[in-house]
């Protein structure tokens, strides 16, 4: 089997393939203008739909500017999200998971702040988010990063959470790892669909009021509790 690169081996990979300077001291003005138009457009239209004359239209730059510093439309799609992936994604998914599991708290009040805690955050990165999903569907190269440098750590570091709550009687020890890895992030993602989409019938209630019922139904499933006087 061939050995996964490491995340430096990965970017220096596809920075050479693509002519890509990762320096953030380096930015310019103008530079940023298009980064942030990109992302913009790339989360309102998607890469397919996107053609650089509308980023550049929307940064106020010339679009032979785009290609002076980007080569190809692809080139400015990677140069977005491997620093997302290296900032945000990453370090910032799997240790606030990893805070959050080791509180000293009733197991409903920790899978209550954890999906509260992962829904905030996608929504304060919403845009680089939306690209990262959909567009990791369509490029091998944000396919490998989300797999091997994302999920494998988020995955690695939770389930061994998971593990310990499991040998301490907090959570069921007949079901495996990644199904309840699944069922938390299977809860957050709905709710978030169910805010952002349809929120007059999905979502009526308070996000304090939606996050709570949320993490009840993850935790105890819809059927009626029983007749406490029974």
């Amino acid at each position: 089997m061939e050995d996964k690169k490491s995340w430096d081996e990965w970017v220096e990979s596809v920075a050479a393939e693509y002519g890509l300077d990762l320096e953030k001291s380096k930015i310019t003005e103008k530079q940023k203008r298009i980064l942030d138009a990109a992302i913009q457009v790339f989360a309102e239209k998607g890469y397919s739909g996107t053609s650089t004359s509308e980023i550049a239209e929307r940064a106020g730059v010339a679009e032979a500017t785009i290609f002076k510093h980007y080569r190809t439309k692809k080139g400015l799609l990677l140069r977005l999200v491997i620093p997302a992936f290296a900032k945000v994604a990453s370090p910032i998914i799997y240790k606030g998971v990893v805070q959050l599991l080791d509180q000293d708290k009733p197991m409903q009040e920790i899978m209550k702040d954890v999906i509260l805690d992962r829904v905030q955050l996608v929504e304060r990165h919403g845009q680089i988010f939306r690209v990262i999903l959909v567009e990791s569907l369509f490029h091998p190269e944000l396919r490998e990063a989300l797999i091997d440098h994302v999920f494998r750590n988020v995955y690695t570091i939770a389930s061994q959470k998971i593990t310990e709550l499991q040998q301490k009687g907090k959570l069921r020890q007949d079901l495996p790892e990644h199904v309840i890895i699944r069922g938390v992030i299977g809860s957050a993602f709905s709710y978030l669909i169910a805010r952002n989409i349809v929120p007059q019938y999905l979502a009526q209630g308070t996000e304090e009021e939606e996050v709570a019922w949320t993490a009840e139904i993850l935790m105890h499933g819809l059927a009626a509790k029983p007749d406490s006087g029974e």
